[in-house]
């Protein structure tokens, strides 16, 4: 490491860590958190935390928002987290799946968690379990709250799946679990970032994308590129978190750690209504563009589920057991979160 890579890095932990001071050591306290991707409907959360944090705080308690990998590349947030480089930041695990390999059962597809509400409980209780906050103990890094997205459809160029066979050979952006299912399907995945999808499907680098669906494929314009989408799919998601630096959380005064904590059920009402929102805008778009529309039968879904859905779980157990981690535990925890039912 040169000179001057060295004294950037020590600027940056520097800086990381005044952010992560005690209000007693000074009037206010300013955090910073790293976002992939532009503003949209996945970040209200972010937008939500930062604005009630100042205004309950009378201003004395700022938190800044970098979008679009200012701060690095998403795959690295969890290492910029462990440096206080930031405070907290928008984590696809996915990104980077050696470095919290428990969190891969949340990326399997065709989980039966029905709707966005059922998401917030069984993610957030998951995180809650040891082994799983023991692992992101290594990063320095706490799950603070799920970031509720809705389930992945596919959209694409070319040939129309029309039935599972047209999958064969497809090359497509899918991730973690979601992307294990496609392979059994005999579609080829490729781990691709959000912001890099848009041209990777103009230049034909891969046919088709999976999204959450509708508002991730119009704020990354992939409508305006693509001739066709899957409805009813119902693939699953790629989970993210709200991820703070412990650092940071520990450092901070009760009263700030009480504004957001007790800002949290807003946060994810507020992400339901605006899915919600972003549905409205966005399904008349692809009637615009004439988009063909894949509708998915309950059949055809059932058979996806055999296929490429529950092979993939019994997989991701066994190849998490083989690195001496409780893989099976660990899908078995979720299933019986997804299934319990609340009052």
């Amino acid at each position: 490491m040169n000179r001057v890579t060295k004294r950037a890095l020590l600027l940056s932990v520097g800086l990381g860590i005044l952010g992560a001071l005690p209000a007693a050591a000074a009037d206010k306290v300013t955090w910073t958190f790293s976002l992939y991707g532009p503003p949209r409907a996945a970040t209200v959360t972010f937008e939500h935390l930062a604005k009630v944090a100042k205004e309950k705080s009378g201003g004395n308690f700022i938190i800044n928002l970098r979008y679009n990998e200012q701060l690095g590349e998403a795959k690295d947030f969890l290492d910029g987290i462990k440096v206080d480089s930031f405070q907290g930041a928008f984590v696809a695990y996915s990104y980077a799946p050696a470095k919290t390999p428990l969190q891969g059962v949340l990326d399997m597809p065709f989980l039966p968690i029905p709707d966005l509400e059922a998401q917030a409980r069984v993610l957030d209780a998951y995180q809650a379990w040891k082994p799983v906050t023991d692992e992101l103990s290594k990063w320095n890094s706490m799950h603070f709250m799920t970031l509720l997205l809705p389930q992945y459809e596919f959209m694409g160029t070319g040939k129309p799946p029309r039935n599972l066979e047209d999958w064969k050979g497809m090359r497509v952006r899918a991730l973690g679990g979601l992307g294990d299912a496609m392979k059994m399907l005999g579609a080829v995945p490729t781990s691709v970032s959000a912001p890099e999808v848009y041209t990777a499907l103009e230049r034909g680098t891969f046919q088709a994308a999976s999204f959450p669906f509708t508002y991730s494929f119009t704020a990354y314009k992939l409508h305006e590129v693509s001739k066709w989408y899957t409805l009813g799919m119902q693939l699953g998601i790629v989970h993210n978190s709200v991820v703070l630096s412990q650092t940071a959380w520990k450092a901070l005064p009760d009263e700030y750690k009480k504004i957001l904590e007790d800002a949290r059920p807003e946060a994810y009402r507020l992400q339901r209504l605006a899915y919600e929102e972003a549905d409205k805008k966005s399904i008349p778009l692809f009637e615009k563009r004439k988009l063909e529309i894949i509708k998915v039968s309950p059949e055809m879904r059932d058979k996806l589920i055999a296929t490429a859905g529950k092979p993939v779980w019994d997989h991701w157990v066994a190849e998490t057991e083989k690195k001496g981690l409780p893989g099976k535990e660990a899908l078995e925890k979720v299933l019986s979160l997804a299934t319990t039912k609340t009052n």
